[in-house]
């Protein structure tokens, strides 16, 4: 069984290089269409994580292209992907290819939103309104 399968069209939004406007840290972005397998990270997978970060909500992605993962200490921003009415910032993104499926797996972390600007919470815009709503009986 091939992993291309489970891929959909997912939007991914690609940040450019970071710049400083006006004391806000700003990036340009792009959104684009990526076909990705998305899944809920499992129980293992979070019992795994240190103990403070249990509590994020996580997802992972197998894909046949790397995504650039946030690196804060360099001041990249993470690609994000909008699943299920959200935003998730990659925070990792590595090839698998100890068989012949080889790919990348992703794990991506949820974006906190609020319309609210004196708000700690990062303010990202919905993608373009073309796109097709995600199906109920989508989730593995």
């Amino acid at each position: 069984m091939a992993i291309g399968l489970f891929k959909k069209p997912r939007i991914v939004r690609k940040y450019g290089e970071q710049s400083i406007v006006n004391g806000y840290a700003s990036a340009p972005y792009e959104d684009v269409s990526v076909n990705l397998d998305i899944q809920q990270m499992s129980n293992d997978e979070l019992r795994a994580l240190p103990e403070g970060e249990r509590t994020v909500k996580r997802i992972k992605s197998y894909g046949s292209g790397k995504l650039t993962a946030a690196d804060d200490t360099r001041g990249i921003r993470g690609d994000m992907v909008f699943y299920r009415d959200q935003w998730y910032e990659c925070i990792s993104s590595f090839l698998r290819e100890n068989t012949f499926l080889k790919h990348y797996r992703s794990e991506f972390v949820l974006v906190p939103h609020t319309k609210q600007p004196s708000s700690p919470a990062v303010l990202v815009s919905p993608p373009p309104e073309d796109e097709p709503p995600e199906e109920e009986g989508d989730e593995p």
